[in-house]
């Protein structure tokens, strides 16, 4: 069964790339302003990178959904506009396509039209992709299916003035499942989680989360609301947002900061206010159309025909710990690992046929910068394996501390410090090494491991177990040695969010090292039937650093190897260069 008959993902528009067309023109006329430009372009997606010479564009698949189509559409511009042929995988469910050329992004955002998906809002100070667990539909847990909610949230937002002139970017979730909140709504301006009270379907709906520099927990706003008032009440806390956010300081211009000067109570307030208004115009209860029950794709005898691996195969066996079972009695949803999140274009192109053999003819993705194929019927298993296996992507570890998550850091962000894409090469080497620390690695194999260039947070360090954000420190004589910052014990649960506490800094070239002293710690120290997380958030900050010993630098640098002057993967010595980001342009 076609994606496209399943659920409506078409969000794009000729008009939109046509528009951006006239106004590229007219900054190349010198019409418009340098700045003016700049605004504009995020809007549409179109991001400044480190190299002055080309942009990053991020595409914006809501709710992780992406067709067959799209996959390809993702190939050809991966071959054709990238020179690194692949798209990388975010945090917030989108696909970003670096070093494309800003002669060359409209041609690609029409290539991606042509399919239905839009780069429009997917940056700048905006109502920004719309997340929710990968899951939605087939997740044994869930009280509902959240696809219907979140696309007509889309819907509402899109090209809508008051949610696309805003004091900064803010960000919506949605969850179905009870037990794990994969769409991390407690860390979003607004998080929805779906709820059934006496027979009426709604959701527990927590806002002012965020993590960057000062993470806050999403404050619960309402323990239950009607699915027919969500829409009223989300453009309530916008325009809430678009009227009293800081348009002054950007750095203080997150809904979370109106919550900390206004506190709860002038909050509720002041969005109560917002959401008379709604009412009075008659928009508070609006419902929303529920497409049929979403019914078992048919059964391809292509899928059966394709190579299949043994039963015994220890290997394919390893592998499927990435399955889970849906909801619907035989079939089951393949999370497949991506190292680091990228994905080339001969596996985009190779992805968009497995999904329509295999599949319903699409796939999701998740916060964890990986990939679900919904829908495999369970005797197709061993059978997609081997089409996984054969184009690199049967890793048997997503979701587990071998499964790490990184933003793209300075290779192409100017606000970064360090190489965070080569930290997560680095520790992905030593977690694989043989020796006294395997054993450790497998106690601790469902812990998460996430990595961010800079304090900001695009890597979600705050909330892992174990997580790394780069720093620098002079040592002088203008040396300079690339650091990360040890954060322990975040993550999230039913009740909402955990952040990890700052323990140490440790010189890029030793992470590998602390990440060992760290588990073979949790190893030797746990208490009787203590889970890693918990050690984690538990363990004392001067116990991990006696741990770590000679790993981390002494305060008179004496300890200083000619390696720690080099970051991760370069060749030259370590000279930090931040320049202008645009994440609060």
């Amino acid at each position: 069964m076609a994606q496209e008959a399943r659920h409506d993902t078409h969000y794009a528009r000729p008009e939109d790339v046509e528009e951006f067309v006239r106004i590229l023109e007219s900054f190349e006329r010198g019409e418009l302003s340098a700045a003016d430009f700049r605004a504009y372009r995020l809007t549409r997606g179109v991001y400044g990178q480190r190299q002055t010479d080309v942009q990053m564009i991020r595409v914006k698949f809501p709710g992780g959904i992406m067709s067959a189509k799209a996959l390809r559409v993702s190939a050809d511009v991966s071959d054709e506009y990238t020179a690194w042929k692949k798209g990388h995988v975010t945090t917030r469910q989108n696909i970003q396509f670096h070093n494309v050329k800003l002669s060359d992004a409209s041609a690609a955002m029409a290539r991606f039209a042509d399919a239905g998906v839009t780069t429009v809002e997917a940056c700048g100070n905006t109502v920004r992709n719309i997340t929710a667990c990968p899951f939605a539909g087939v997740s044994p847990t869930e009280p509902f299916d959240v696809t219907p909610y979140f696309q007509a949230t889309v819907r509402l937002c899109l090209r809508a003035p008051w949610a696309n002139d805003l004091p900064r970017k803010f960000k919506v979730a949605f969850e179905g499942c009870t037990h794990e909140d994969h769409a991390q709504t407690a860390i979003n301006d607004v998080g929805l989680r779906a709820k059934i009270k006496d027979g009426v379907r709604g959701f527990e709906v927590f806002v002012a989360g965020g993590l960057s520099t000062s993470p806050r927990p999403g404050y619960r706003l309402h323990d239950f609301i009607p699915a027919d008032e969500i829409l009223g009440r989300i453009e309530a806390i916008v325009r809430m947002f678009g009227l009293l956010g800081n348009r002054k300081n950007k750095a203080r211009a997150r809904l979370k900061y109106v919550m900390k000067k206004l506190k709860p109570e002038g909050f509720v307030a002041a969005y109560e206010a917002e959401v008379e208004k709604i009412r009075a115009a008659g928009r508070l209860v609006q419902a929303i159309e529920l497409p049929p029950e979403e019914s078992a794709p048919p059964a391809n005898p292509a899928a059966m025909a394709t190579p299949k691996a043994a039963e015994d195969d220890s290997d394919y066996r390893a592998w499927l710990r990435c399955v889970d079972p849906q909801k619907q009695s035989g079939f089951a949803t393949v999370t497949v690992k991506l190292h680091r999140g990228d994905v080339t274009s001969d596996q985009f192109r190779a992805l968009a046929d497995i999904v329509e053999t295999f599949s319903d003819g699409t796939l999701r993705t998740g916060n964890r910068q990986n990939l679900m194929i919904r829908w495999v019927r369970t005797a197709a298993l061993p059978h997609l394996y081997v089409a996984l296996q054969e184009i690199g992507l049967a890793d048997a570890g997503a979701n587990t501390i071998h499964d790490i998550v990184s933003c793209p850091g300075a290779d192409t962000c100017n606000l970064a410090v360090t190489s965070s894409m080569g930290l997560a090469s680095h520790l992905t080497r030593f977690l694989k090494k043989p020796g006294a620390s395997a054993d450790s690695v497998e106690l601790t194999r469902e812990l998460d491991i996430k990595i961010s260039g800079c304090p900001n947070s695009c890597g979600q360090h705050h909330v892992a177990a174990i997580g790394f954000h780069g720093t620098v420190r002079h040592i002088g004589g203008g040396k300079q040695v690339p650091e990360y910052q040890l954060h322990l014990g975040g993550g999230f649960d039913e009740d909402g969010v955990r952040f990890g506490k700052h323990i140490v800094k440790i010189p890029a070239q030793r992470a590998g090292e602390a990440l060992l002293a760290l588990l073979d710690l949790y190893r030797d120290d746990r208490e009787e039937g203590e889970e890693p997380r918990a050690f984690f958030s538990r363990v004392n900050k001067a116990d991990v650093i006696a741990a770590l010993g000679d790993i981390v630098l002494k305060s008179d640098f004496s300890n200083i190897r000619d390696e720690d002057l080099k970051d991760l993967g370069k060749d030259s010595a370590f000279a930090v260069a931040i320049g202008d980001g645009e994440c609060a342009a």
